[in-house]
């Protein structure tokens, strides 16, 4: 029994550690391209979305902030986007471009190393790259 435990626990450890994917919940995940058109990068603030552990979601579209809930099921991600701040800024083309796509059906998720991609279970909506939240 003992030695079967000590194989559990080395296999699931081996396993995490090489896999190295970022968590989806704490993690910023900084906008990279949408609908898979690179974003430029003239935004006042870089977007970016983090998911709470609480189910709820929140970030920078690039001038305001936003957020809203999620639901997770396995590899399954339901986004419902609640709102925004009305800051108006001089550069707001990835602004709108990113509120209106998380507004869009998204259904599932994949991380790959430090990258998210939310899609609607048939074509990619969003991509991101991760790094640990700002405190």
């Amino acid at each position: 029994m003992f030695i079967c435990l000590m194989c559990f626990t080395c296999c699931k450890s081996t396993k995490k550690a090489a896999s190295g994917d970022m968590p989806l919940r704490q993690t910023q995940w900084n906008l990279v391209a949408i609908e898979q058109n690179a974003i430029s990068d003239d935004s006042p603030v870089q977007p970016y979305l983090i998911f709470g552990d609480d189910g709820q979601f929140y970030g920078n579209l690039g001038c305001n902030d936003f957020q809203g809930t999620y639901y997770q099921r396995k590899q399954n991600l339901d986004l419902e986007y609640t709102g925004s701040t009305k800051k108006l800024c001089s550069k707001m083309e990835v602004e709108r471009d990113f509120m209106k796509a998380l507004k869009k059906e998204i259904h599932d998720f994949t991380i790959e190393g430090n990258i998210l991609i939310l899609s609607d279970g048939s074509k990619e909506i969003l991509r991101f790259e991760g790094t640990a939240p700002k405190e």
